[in-house]
């Protein structure tokens, strides 16, 4: 029986940490690369210790999706081969129960439920924190070479209604072009030979001071058409300022999601707190106890559904799984969007898929065992 189980163990458990490793790579690290890569290529003076740094802190936070989605395809892949190949028959005609064929996967559902639990009781915290600080550091770069902001010789649309764009050079920014945008209509046009950047961002409203020498203005006056109601106005010098609210430094360290465990037991003992922030620290609770235990619901869901499936296409049990992943996940995301509302018990709420993948498995399993 040990080598019956040490088999049963070793297919799902290589499946399961092979489909973790592909996940990350391709669905989650491809497009932060793409992102990161794009940022180099705006901002070269980002140095690469600072890129590994958030590529890895990502990795964490991918991982508490990842690991059931996994295991729920590597159960459905590894029990829909031993149907096919009707290994599974064979088993049953020896005398195993269903219970005691699947005992493997139980154990395999512990282990990665403690694994969940601590990417996202601790770990996903720890890393989300992290990432703020980092944040925090690209901010303050910024004060001291507001340039950095900027993209070289690209639009840049990060500032709002604003498009820029401009030429890095000696401290400045050449051939300074600005269009203000009005519900995607333009409202004013700036153009100067070159502009000098100043930031403040520690006031209450913090702003970006820009220095335009040498400028073209266009503002638009009236309700016609921007080329109708404006008329041209040359400067030596103007300045203007853009709000820089978006990047204003905040203590977002204290949102209930980059809370660790300890901390977040603690807030959600305050009785001093208002009822939709006490419910939204219980949800944010809830759910990551709730996401932990998926491992289970999906092993107890996954077997009997990889059995009946009896084929032996790795496909059909990957778009299997992603349909069971992707209701789970819907019907955990409702729950949450009722975070706030204290009276609809959203912390009780985001246990509502779990319950009903763990009925429907055990009616599954239940009926497959009589066969």
């Amino acid at each position: 029986m040990r080598l019956l189980d040490r088999y049963i163990l070793k297919q799902v458990l290589i499946s399961a940490l092979f489909a973790i490793a592909v996940i990350i790579i391709i669905l989650v690290l491809g497009n932060v690369f793409k992102e990161i890569l794009r940022e180099l290529a705006k901002r070269p003076d980002l140095d690469l210790w600072f890129v590994a740094k958030f590529i890895a802190l990502v990795i964490p936070i991918s991982l508490s999706l990842a690991v059931p989605f996994s295991f729920l395809t590597s159960i459905l892949l590894t029990f829909g081969r031993l149907s096919a190949d009707s290994e599974f028959v064979s088993m049953r005609m020896a005398g195993l129960s269903m219970g005691r064929i699947c005992v493997p996967v139980w154990i395999l559902a512990a282990f990665f439920t403690g694994v969940c639990a601590w990417v996202n009781l601790s770990l996903t915290p720890m890393a989300k924190t992290e990432m703020e600080g980092m944040k925090d550091t690209l901010i303050n770069k910024a004060k001291v070479d507001p340039l950095m902001l900027f993209p070289d010789e690209q639009v840049m649309d990060e500032f709002g209604d604003y498009l820029i764009w401009a030429r890095k050079e000696d401290g400045l920014l050449r051939n300074f072009q600005m269009i203000k945008m009005d519900k995607f209509m333009p409202d004013a046009l700036a153009i100067a030979d070159s502009a000098e950047i100043t930031v403040d961002l520690d006031s209450d409203k913090p702003a970006m001071l820009m220095t335009m020498k040498n400028a073209n203005l266009m503002i638009k006056t009236g309700g016609d058409s921007f080329m109708e109601s404006s008329q041209p106005l040359f400067m030596e010098e103007a300045q203007t300022a853009v709000s820089l609210e978006d990047l204003k430094k905040n203590d977002e360290r204290l949102q209930p999601e980059n809370l660790g465990l300890i901390p977040l037991v603690g807030m959600v003992g305050d009785k001093t707190l208002e009822s939709n922030v006490r419910a939204t620290l219980r949800t944010e609770l809830s759910m990551r106890m709730a996401f932990s235990v998926s491992c289970i619901t999906f092993g107890l869901i996954g077997v009997p559904l990889g059995i009946t499936a009896q084929r032996r296409e790795t496909t059909s049990g990957f778009v299997l799984s992603m349909v069971i992943a992707v209701v789970y996940y819907v019907l955990l995301i409702i729950a949450q969007m009722m975070r706030e509302n204290e009276s609809l018990y959203p912390h009780v709420l985001v246990w509502v898929p779990n319950i009903l993948f763990v009925a429907l498995g055990l009616i599954m399993f239940r009926r497959l065992s009589k066969k």
